[in-house]
């Protein structure tokens, strides 16, 4: 395990944990403007905000995890194409990071937690060759 461990791209790993995040974030953003943007036309002017607020109270909760775990899959196999060894280790480590940076800046409660594991389980498969 520490002659694995010693074979970790440790930047590249981390610098695609934080765009994997950033991504899904930025997923849940555009969702929901562009939910506000097809009201606003819809309704030829400003958008109602009550439906906005209600639109993005149901499917944001949805659109995040869904998200960080897809970006996470291809966050992981893009990593997996840049490195010679320890294809999965990099992958988990990837899903481990994703997965911390969320929960940390969630409500710590146990649907994180267990996002948190999904994310690993993304990064260990998108990490498969």
């Amino acid at each position: 395990m520490p002659n694995q461990l010693s074979q970790i791209k440790w930047i590249r790993v981390l610098l695609t944990a934080l765009v994997v995040y950033i991504l899904s974030f930025l997923a849940v953003i555009l969702v929901v403007t562009g939910y506000a943007g097809y009201l606003g036309f819809q309704a030829r002017g400003a958008p109602d905000q009550i439906m906005i607020d209600a639109f993005a109270a149901q499917y944001a909760p949805w659109i995040g995890p869904i998200s960080l775990m897809l970006f996470t899959f291809l966050g992981a196999g893009h990593v997996a194409r840049r490195v010679e060894a320890a294809l999965p280790l990099h992958g988990i480590i990837l899903g481990a990071l994703a997965g911390l940076v969320n929960f940390l800046f969630g409500s710590l409660g146990f649907s994180d937690l267990a996002l948190v594991l999904l994310t690993v389980g993304a990064g260990w498969l998108g990490a498969r060759k």
